[in-house]
């Protein structure tokens, strides 16, 4: 069984990466006003339950097939009039730029009576929102299929891209998400258009500290599923139990540790919605965010919840100085959308920031014993700068505890020769066995140690100075069609949620599986080759 599913695996990256789309539409979402490109908006195929959620940049795929049929795409995003475009008139050489006119919100008579007869407090509106969860939410089994992907960013370009279809079937939120969902995977790939970093890849180290968040933080990796980590971060979903710092869980700690205040009600289609801002601060912890709320029945349609880091860093134009800034530690989008009268899942945006320690530049490559010269060559990744080369104390070495003395050290080029005392009988006994313990490839001690500091090499590279380099970090998952169940089906094909989902999982190919694709980002449109609508 395990070689069966592991060819069916490789069948599955190979048909992936061949797209298993003849071709997609492709276009751009960008606000007719300020002409900013609009991220997470919806867009559906007319007649379907299919559909996509733009990119950070505004852009997204449509297979070419729905072109064919003669489909119409209908686009909505919060804050923005409802649009319907006919794909007939989109081109597939070049990239859609599709035009979305900001909603201005005007309060009917209605709406004012009502809300003069009873007004509600910011902090009450959420904390009725959150009672009505159950309510609003489904209690019955269905199943969410999406397009997932995790990747990173650095110098602002994608890097590390993965991408996945999975179906999530769900018992219901009256259930325990992570005890009781179960996930399928239909297909995986690791886009290898996009480029790879192997030091952002590898797994957070807080042993080390190789890779970490910062010093003050912890993201469990729980086994390294990336999916598993967003999902945790549903905190509408979650409700009940413990999602993510500060918030914390929904239910019972949201309102009592923030303080609320409403802005300006907004539009989603025909509904209104209330918009609630919402802080607390903990230092060196600014957490904010918006919450947005159906004034019909309050369920909750979108969360949007970011905290802020202070740190200090050199001023630039004061070395010697040192200034403030915040910075993010991460953010966490959710959104919701109603469907038959219940709220099911949207998409799922979790980034966070991380730090990578490069290995450093000038180190010591090799230590060799000298027994004909009495002498230890340490041999490095760069010529060693005489400065401070010369001095006896950047060097220790330490055997069964005790540190040796040295009568002189020799620098030559990417090398360094220490020449230890040996005054007396315990220091030739303590050499010899240093001696005979090299001429032993096999053996492993922890009786010898050396160490090297406080010196440079010739281009002014500190000894095991180690350069840090930050990323960005996604998870995201955009629905793409959600199905009633009458409950979870009975497989051995479920992804196993505590481990990688590209490490030896199982890859199932459901009889509709043509109707899913990866809305991959866009890349770098040339000039030229964009096309307004």
């Amino acid at each position: 069984m395990r070689f069966k599913n592991t060819l069916l695996t490789l069948f599955f990256l190979i048909a992936i990466g061949a797209n298993g789309q003849d071709g997609f539409v492709e276009g751009m979402l960008f606000d007719e006003k300020t002409k900013e490109p609009i991220p997470f908006a919806t867009i559906r195929i007319k007649g379907y339950s299919l559909g996509v959620i733009s990119n950070r940049d505004g852009g997204f795929k449509i297979p070419e097939k729905f072109q064919d049929f003669g489909d119409v795409l209908e686009i909505s995003c919060l804050g923005y009039l409802k649009k319907e475009v006919d794909m007939k008139n989109l081109y597939r050489t070049m990239v859609n730029r599709i035009r979305l006119v900001p909603s201005i919100f005007e309060l009917d008579e209605a709406i004012v009576i009502a809300e003069k007869r009873k007004p509600l407090s910011a902090k009450k509106i959420v904390k009725k929102a959150i009672e009505r969860i159950i309510r609003n939410h489904p209690i019955n089994s269905f199943s969410t299929v999406g397009y997932y992907r995790d990747y990173q960013l650095k110098n602002n370009k994608y890097i590390n891209l993965n991408e996945a279809i999975l179906n999530v079937f769900d018992r219901g939120f009256d259930e325990l998400d992570w005890e009781t969902s179960k996930v399928k995977l239909y297909a995986y790939r690791q886009n290898a258009t996009f480029g790879r970093d192997t030091l952002g890849a590898q797994p957070y180290d807080y042993a080390s500290n190789q890779k970490i968040i910062d010093n003050n933080s912890y993201l469990n990796n729980y086994g390294g599923n990336e999916f598993t980590i967003l999902k945790i971060h549903d905190a509408i979903r979650n409700h009940r139990i413990n999602s993510y710092s500060f918030v914390n869980r929904l239910h019972y700690n949201f309102v009592p540790n923030h303080d609320f205040f409403i802005g300006k009600n907004v539009f989603l289609d025909d509904e209104v919605l209330y918009r609630i801002h919402f802080k607390k601060t903990m230092h060196p912890y600014n957490a904010s965010g918006t919450i947005y709320i159906s004034k019909r029945d309050f369920a909750i349609h979108k969360m949007e919840y970011t905290v802020l880091r202070k740190v200090k860093e050199k001023d630039p134009l004061k070395p010697k100085h040192t200034i403030e800034k915040e910075r993010l530690h991460y953010r966490v989008i959710t959104e919701y959308r109603r469907k038959e009268g219940k709220m099911y899942l949207n998409y799922i945006s979790f980034n966070n920031r991380f730090q990578v320690r490069k290995p450093p530049e000038f180190r010591v490559r090799e230590v060799v014993v000298l027994p004909d010269q009495k002498a230890f060559k340490l041999s490095f990744t760069g010529d060693v700068a005489e400065k401070r080369a010369f001095q006896k104390g950047n060097y220790r070495i330490l055997y069964k505890g005790k540190k040796l003395k040295f009568e002189r050290v020799v620098v030559m080029g990417d090398q360094v020769k220490l020449f230890p005392k040996l005054a007396n009988q315990r220091e030739e006994q303590a050499f010899r066995e240093i001696c005979e313990l090299s001429q032993n490839v096999d053996y492993v001690s922890g009786d010898l140690t050396v160490n090297v500091m406080d010196i440079e090499d010739t281009y002014g590279r500190k000894i095991n100075h180690s350069e840090i380099e930050e990323y960005d970090q996604f998870r995201e998952f955009f629905v793409q069609r959600v199905s009633w169940i009458t409950d979870v089906p009975e497989s051995d094909m479920f992804m196993n949620k505590s481990i990688p989902i590209f490490k030896g999982q199982p890859v199932e190919r459901p009889d509709d599986f043509g109707d899913y694709w990866m809305n991959t980002p866009l890349q770098k449109v040339a000039g030229g080759l964009v096309l307004e609508r």
